[in-house]
């Protein structure tokens, strides 16, 4: 009963703050979920609206090439499916476990590089917000650059990657850094987009004669919150 109220209780407050209720649908499918006690690693699943992993079900390709800031069962999940995936985690201890479970399912076309944030003097003088700052809102990134993580994409050429996904630290500034790297046809995909200031500095996104934009809004595996996946078709 405690699941299901609290299920309710974030269904009315996104209801009402988005509306929308085509999240209804999913109750079912999270109920099983947050019973079962299995993690988004062992389903080799990312961590999104059920919608939108229904969606990249659909559209991933064996011949894809995949790039991913923030790495987990969305790494696995790809690999399975695509020709390539390039993820960059900042997390040296979540990185490791991840090599482990590469390891064990003999995966051979993922590359994962760690790039943790680097302290810098001028944090306090930053802004969480601006796409060219590099800096995070979360407490435990206080003090930190993610300048080098996000720049990791540099080292492949433009229009390079079928899907780039944006699910790691400093969303809005990979999301720059991503846009000239999807192939068109190919999509960028950003994760939690209900935080407005991800997608702000970007209108172009919103620009139907440069991207198609399809977005998911619903429950998330395994947690009560709810969220929002946007996917932007480069025209």
């Amino acid at each position: 009963m405690k699941e299901f109220l609290l299920y309710v209780r974030f269904a009315i407050d996104y209801a009402l703050n988005n509306k929308t209720l085509s999240h209804i649908k999913q109750f079912s499918r999270w109920y099983k979920d947050k019973k079962s006690g299995d993690t988004t690693l062992n389903r080799r699943s990312p961590w999104m609206t059920y919608d939108a992993v229904d969606f990249l079900s659909a559209t991933c390709r064996p011949g894809m090439s995949v790039f991913e800031w923030g790495s987990g069962g969305s790494t696995l999940f790809f690999a399975s499916r695509c020709k390539q995936v390039h993820t960059v985690e900042h997390d040296p201890d979540w990185k490791g476990f991840l090599n482990k479970k590469i390891e064990e399912l003999d995966l051979k076309n993922v590359s994962i590089q760690e790039i943790a944030g680097k302290p810098i003097a001028d944090f306090n003088e930053r802004d969480y917000r601006n796409p060219d700052d590099f800096v995070s809102k979360d407490k435990k990134s206080a003090g930190l650059s993610f300048e080098d993580y996000v720049k990791a994409i540099d080292t492949f050429p433009e229009e390079y990657f079928d899907l780039v996904v944006v699910d790691g630290r400093v969303r809005n500034c990979c999301v720059k850094r991503a846009i000239p790297h999807v192939k068109k046809g190919g999509y960028l995909i950003v994760d939690n987009t209900d935080r407005s200031y991800y997608l702000a500095p970007f209108p172009e996104l919103q620009d139907p004669s440069k991207w198609k934009k399809t977005e998911f809004q619903g429950p998330v595996f395994f947690q009560h919150a709810f969220s929002k996946t946007s996917f932007f078709k480069k025209a």
